[in-house]
């Protein structure tokens, strides 16, 4: 059997540069911009899709600011619900799989410590909300779609939340982090391999599947974990303590932010047949990679 082509939407984000980057070693791969499918202009998606040659196509793209969304609702729909279902309405009629990326945003974060594919959603924000309208809409359009979601993503081609909290620790020994926020980091490194198995030994892994590392973090233990691998690699950060506060605090944040949103990654273990690395040990090797590169 030949490789499958990659089409990968949304090249110039943190995870669709990751995934770019790593299927262009080993398949025919292709990466799209928003200058080359502008999901504000749906009405040219079907075209553009037409033109071009592919097996299997990566949806990383999206609205992903949750104040962006809360301020400007009808275009969070658009470009998170509507461009979605036109992508998979082109794969479904081509005979395309598509992988759609979601988040764990689509969960309330209450009354629950640990949440799997098949929980109710029931979204706290514009931003989840518009997501779980996407994942409905894929699944409705290609029956065979996976749609995928991340949480706390971190990795090399843009900083999040580890790398601007080191980059804060050069400066100051006065840093505080929301402790009462609680997730699973994971590495987009580790999705792309994940992602990969996905497409080649299980081609008809179809539904919703949770893409996360193992462990559970908060804004504030990540931060401090994240300036402990630090300090340990002799990058000069002032401090490896941080200020513990509550998300209420942040009144600067638009849009309201579930609490609780840890995802189980039990279906896509047993997918794998294989043990999922904890947030912690994929954070050191990122970091390791990133200060003492060999």
């Amino acid at each position: 059997m030949p490789a499958p082509r990659i089409l990968i939407l949304g090249a110039h984000g943190g995870l669709g540069r990751a995934l770019g980057r790593h299927f262009a070693a080993h398949f025919e791969t292709l990466s799209w911009g928003r200058a080359e499918l502008d999901f504000e202009r749906p009405e040219t998606i079907a075209a553009a899709l037409a033109s071009q040659k592919f097996d299997v196509l990566l949806n990383a793209a999206g609205m992903t600011s949750p104040d962006v969304c809360e301020a400007e609702p009808e275009r969070a729909f658009l470009v998170n619900a509507v461009a979605p279902r036109i992508l998979a309405e082109c794969c479904e009629q081509r005979g395309a799989r598509m992988i759609h990326f979601s988040t764990d945003y689509v969960f309330s974060g209450v009354d629950r410590d640990l949440w799997f594919e098949a929980d109710e959603t029931v979204p706290a924000n514009i931003y989840g909300r518009t997501k779980r309208a996407g994942e409905q809409a894929v699944l409705k359009a290609s029956p065979g779609a996976l749609v995928a979601r991340v949480s706390w993503l971190f990795g090399p081609h843009k900083p999040s939340h580890p790398d601007s909290i080191i980059q804060r620790a050069l400066q100051t020994d006065d840093l505080s982090a929301v402790a009462d926020k609680i997730s699973v980091p994971t590495s987009n490194a580790d999705i792309c391999g994940w992602i990969e198995q996905l497409i080649v030994r299980h081609p008809t892994a179809s539904g919703v599947l949770h893409l996360c590392n193992s462990g559970v973090a908060s804004w504030h233990s990540w931060a401090e974990a994240a300036l402990a691998i630090a300090a340990r690699l002799e990058v000069p950060v002032k401090t490896t303590t941080v200020k513990p506060i509550n998300l209420a605090s942040l009144t600067q944040l638009k849009a309201p932010r579930p609490l609780m949103t840890v995802m189980s990654n039990a279906k896509l273990q047993g997918l794998l047949a294989g043990e999922i690395r904890n947030w912690f040990d994929a954070l050191e090797e990122y970091l390791v990679q990133k200060y003492q590169p060999q």
